[in-house]
């Protein structure tokens, strides 16, 4: 008897490794993934507050003078930025009050008339000499020691952005510090009408505001509320003695909104 063979199975035709798959058309490379829209958005904002601090700053350091129409083509080339974030940068100095249109395509600087001046000054002199109250122990001692230095430093042969920057930093320091918010933006944006006047012809009153914001910060150290309330009251009603003074002489403009 044959022994018996078993026939062999039919050998399985080798299985096709899987091929790497197609790099998708069209997608990023590694580590350059397309922006999301928070991304995006985020993005545009930063673009539109750049644009915002820096034609505000040209605003308020007399680059761009009163009654100077801006036409946004000519500031985006200017500045070398694209005219969307410029564009919305502009609606927002419109609200604050620092812009008001000229036309359908165009801005102008405000102007600031004297007797708008001076009744900015008066509701000024409520507000700034309450907050000054209401902040009473809130600053740290240090920080008004920082500010004192600083004032003390001025150059008093020029009123630049030093002394504005000063001049902020006190008259924002109570108000920030009263614990109202809206006393705050109040003051803010009556001191940015009043700095519209003002650059108009810049107020060389170095050594007299020197000597009153000393006046301030020394009365609110040594805890004493009223004098610090009437520091500033005097200190604003010498400011506007000074602005009078210089209108009467015709060294001030007098200019319509």
């Amino acid at each position: 008897m044959k022994p018996r063979v078993e026939a062999k199975a039919p050998a399985r035709s080798a299985a096709k490794k899987p091929g790497r798959p197609k790099k998708p058309i069209g997608r990023a490379p590694l580590g350059l993934a397309t922006p999301s829209a928070a991304e995006l958005a985020e993005s545009s904002s930063n673009l539109t507050d750049r644009a915002y601090a820096v034609v505000r700053r040209l605003i308020l350091q007399r680059e761009l003078s009163g009654g100077e129409v801006i036409v946004e083509g000519r500031l985006a080339e200017r500045l070398q930025m694209s005219r969307t974030p410029l564009r919305e940068a502009l609606l927002r100095l419109e609200g604050e009050g620092l812009l008001v249109r000229a036309n359908a395509r165009s801005y102008a600087v405000r102007r600031i008339t004297a007797s708008h001046y001076f009744q900015c000054l008066q509701v000024r002199e409520r507000l700034e000499s309450q907050a000054v109250s209401l902040a009473m122990g809130r600053v740290p001692v240090d920080e008004v020691t920082a500010l004192r230095k600083n004032i003390l430093a001025l150059d008093s042969s020029q009123q630049g952005s030093s002394h504005w920057q000063a001049d902020d930093e006190i008259h924002g320091l109570f108000a920030r510090a009263s614990g109202n918010a809206m006393l705050a933006e109040t003051v803010a944006h009556l001191r940015v009408l009043c700095r519209l006047f003002e650059v108009v012809d810049p107020f060389n009153r170095i050594e007299d505001d020197r000597t009153e914001h000393l006046a301030i910060l020394d009365a609110y150290v040594a805890g004493k509320e009223k004098a610090a309330e009437e520091a500033v009251v005097a200190h604003l009603r010498n400011l506007g003695r000074y602005t009078l003074s210089r209108l009467s002489n015709g060294l001030v403009s007098e200019f319509s909104q």
